[in-house]
């Protein structure tokens, strides 16, 4: 397509311009569409923030439950140490001797069953 330049007063036009029609402003599809690319990067921020305060949240459960098991550990620990004490056979014969006053038998009080 060929172009001329005509000079005119204030300076020069173009005659036979390829000038772009302007979009329809009653033409809502762009709207629509721009509201819609809005409204699902918003959602896929929300769900991207959702699930980092989710990993969080599970990190500090996580370390919490890690301490409690570290606190009953130590604890089941101390108690398997008071079981083997109150269960060992010394302190059982001293107070078997001392409160209640057992005496180990005798030969003439054993009765041998065939």
């Amino acid at each position: 397509m060929a172009r001329a330049a005509v000079k005119t007063g204030s300076g020069y036009l173009l005659k036979e311009q390829d000038v772009r029609s302007r979009r329809d402003l009653k033409d809502m599809g762009f709207l629509y569409f721009s509201i819609s690319a809005v409204v699902i990067i918003v959602a896929v921020i929300f769900l991207y923030l959702w699930c980092r305060l989710t990993v969080v949240n599970l990190g500090y459960e996580i370390s919490a439950l890690n301490e409690a098991r570290a606190v009953e550990t130590e604890r089941n620990k101390r108690l398997r140490v008071e079981l083997m004490r109150l269960k060992s056979p010394e302190r059982i014969e001293r107070i078997a001797v001392e409160e209640l006053g057992l005496v180990y038998a005798s030969g003439d009080r054993i009765v041998r069953i065939k």
